[in-house]
């Protein structure tokens, strides 16, 4: 596998035209999307907000559940994380008391092995994780767990990282390649994400009970909550990497996420708006934009975005897509989103239009059970994530109550990426909405056929 050399290009974005500093050979190349014209692109308030998912032709498992407080794996993450710290202490006693140069090299690089050994392991700990729960021996309570776990080792894992490369500096003659460092933060990267870590929170009590979505494939995941008045997604899909070859520079990777992300990029912020780092196989790109924080990773073998993590204020999200319901003096709205979006539910009185605080039930359509998913409030306002089949909301208020049945809109999936070279159309079609129509062996079937949500 041909590795990268490692170039860390800070972008600093005053205009639609990208300024970058150049790689190190002191050329200067271009690393904006110098085809975009500024005529044709809308106002990012009336575009759509695009995601990495998994195509309906591809999913295997669909389900959104609730989780809390749970004393079995907030114990196991204390003693991982415990864990973790003991070793990394241990490996820097035993390095600083090295009785000679020679030794103390032997033994950084002998825990940089180390770690990149564990690395692999965690590769395949995670494709075992998604396999079982695919086949059933999971639930979705144990399949986050499993990924939750795994996303503490990797954080302790880079953390014992950074302690290396800082002994290595500190050390006579010796340095270690920064490329190779950076490499394998990438490839730490690989099993963190937002919710996996806003999972641990919920279980081990530090955060409330909320609702996760999750989505798999074969070999991917899209996990999504609404966490502390943010909308918080992440997906990681496996099949999209080509780790035989490395032929994207970091200009064409900031290319493939400004082409598969158009209205983030044209919202990105004037000042430190976006940040791009290459290392390994990977090319890191993120972008701070009006209504949130995008962070993608291209494969710099495939030209594909293989991960992504989004985060959005739900005060920054605005829908298109609306369903209305009207009972017993009661308006129930729900601005309806795709398959683990952010779903808004707002509760109104018919004739004043003033807020009403109800306990709001949901339920699937191949479902008879309904689950409480908790009360709109003062503002008559609820937020949660949305189911990936059609789906009924109540409200009971006294003896009122209002029901309304609807369905998530198309996913908005990445705009198609001319520079990617590959014929996948399942993760560059374009967001045109579309019918879907998903496996039978689905959890949640079938998103609805009509207009993506623009949020």
């Amino acid at each position: 596998m041909k590795a990268l050399p490692l170039v860390v290009v800070m972008l600093l974005l005053a205009s639609p035209v990208l300024g970058a500093v150049g790689p190190a050979d002191g050329s200067t190349r271009a690393a904006a999307l110098d085809g975009a014209d500024p005529a044709q692109v809308e106002s990012p308030s009336n575009e759509t907000i695009h995601v990495l998912d998994i195509p309906s032709s591809e999913l295997v498992q669909a389900t959104v559940e609730a989780h809390h407080v749970d004393l079995g794996p907030s114990l196991d993450f204390a003693a991982l994380r415990a864990g973790e710290q003991i070793q990394t202490g241990a490996s820097i006693e035993r390095i600083e008391s090295a009785t000679n140069d020679n030794t103390r090299q032997q033994l950084i690089l002998d825990e940089l092995n180390s770690i990149e050994q564990r690395a692999i392991a965690l590769q395949s700990a995670q494709r075992s994780a998604i396999e079982r729960f695919n086949r059933g021996d999971l639930t979705e309570r144990e399949l986050l767990v499993e990924l939750a776990r795994i996303d503490a080792e990797a954080r302790g894992l880079n953390e014992r990282r950074v302690a290396l490369r800082e002994l290595a500096t500190e050390t006579p003659d010796f340095s270690i390649n920064s490329g190779r460092l950076a490499a394998l933060e990438r490839e730490l990267d690989t099993f963190t994400g937002p919710v996996r870590k806003y999972a641990v929170t919920v279980m081990s009590g530090q955060s409330d009970t909320a609702r996760f979505s999750v989505r798999t494939s074969e070999m991917g995941v899209v996990l999504s909550v609404v966490a502390d008045g943010e909308y918080v997604r992440e997906a990681y899909r496996a099949g999209l990497r080509n780790r035989d070859q490395s032929t994207v520079s970091y200009e064409e990777a900031l290319d493939i996420v400004a082409e598969s992300y158009p209205t983030i990029y044209s919202s990105r912020a004037a000042q430190n708006g976006t940040n791009v780092i290459s290392a390994g196989d990977s090319h890191r790109v993120r972008i701070n934009y009006d209504r949130g924080q995008l962070t993608a990773y291209v494969d710099a073998g495939s030209g594909r975005v293989f991960k992504e993590s989004q985060t959005r204020p739900l005060g920054s999200i605005a829908t298109g897509a609306v369903a209305t319901e009207v009972k017993d003096g009661l308006a129930l709205t729900v601005d309806r989103t795709y398959p683990g979006g952010p779903l808004r539910i707002q509760l109104n009185e018919s004739r004043s239009d003033d807020p009403v605080d109800a306990n709001v039930t949901i339920g699937l359509e191949a479902s008879q059970e309904s689950t409480l998913l908790g009360h709109t409030g003062s503002d008559g306002m609820l937020w949660t994530v949305s189911p990936s089949s059609p789906y009924t909301i109540t409200v009971i208020k006294g003896n009122s109550a209002v029901v309304l049945t609807t369905s998530p809109t198309s996913m908005p999936i990445l705009v198609t990426n001319t520079t990617a070279g590959t014929n996948d159309t399942a993760a560059m079609a374009s967001s045109t909405p579309t019918e879907s129509s998903e496996s039978a062996s689905v959890v949640s079937h079938g998103a609805a056929v009509g207009p993506p949500a623009v949020i």
